[in-house]
């Protein structure tokens, strides 16, 4: 991934409530309640606490560890979500994306790997390896937010179109599945699976066709 601008030296931090301007930062840590006018770009950036930025976000290494909503897209080389992150723009995009909290799209992530043992819901997935396995390791936020345990309050990662080349999942609804080698685990409900190479379909699973 490319950066349009240099990175200044300027390092920000945010402890208690407050607002900052969009801009270019080396680094940004929240870890109160901040709110970011704008667009906001960063060599790295690490909340712990509460945000809303109002633009898009672009870094080179993100960690969301609280709870994040963009009103723009989401862009960076590793993505890190122990979180909740909204992303009310149409993009997630990186090289590795790592969530084992809750992630939330409006339209697309894309990502050589994506490795997900917590939450995805979005229109589509697109990457290399792609492994979304919705069993929840990060019990307490996520577990009061979702309500674990009730199978129609958030257990479920649900994704309209996931296409891969090496594609495992666990607890995913979705429209649509296509892949080169396909592994569809426990409750998992799909309604159509193409796999142009090894597949297999746990017998708890749903799928209402298979093309191979």
């Amino acid at each position: 991934m490319s950066f349009t601008k240099v990175f200044t030296i300027d390092n920000g931090k945010v402890d208690g409530v407050g607002t900052i301007a969009g801009g270019v930062y080396d680094s940004l840590r929240i870890n109160g309640v901040c709110t970011v006018n704008g667009d906001l770009e960063a060599n790295s950036i690490k909340i712990n606490g509460v945000c809303t930025c109002g633009g898009d976000i672009k870094a080179n290494s993100f960690d969301c560890d609280g709870v994040l909503t963009i009103n723009g897209d989401l862009r960076a080389r590793t993505i890190d979500i122990d979180g909740v992150v909204t992303v009310n723009g149409s993009k997630v995009e990186a090289d590795r994306i790592n969530c084992d909290g809750a992630l939330s799209v409006n339209g697309e992530v894309s990502a050589d790997v994506i490795d997900a043992e917590g939450k995805i819901d979005a229109h589509e997935i697109v990457g290399d390896r792609i492994k979304v396995k919705s069993y929840w390791r990060n019990r307490g936020l996520l577990r009061h937010i979702y309500k674990i345990g009730d199978k129609s309050k958030g257990h479920f990662s649900t994704i309209e179109l996931i296409e891969g080349t090496i594609v495992e999942l666990r607890g995913v609804r979705a429209r649509s599945v296509n892949g080169q080698n396909v592994d569809v685990g426990k409750n998992c409900e799909i309604e159509r699976v193409e796999a142009s190479g090894e597949l297999r379909i746990h017998p708890s699973a749903v799928v209402t066709e298979v093309v191979q």
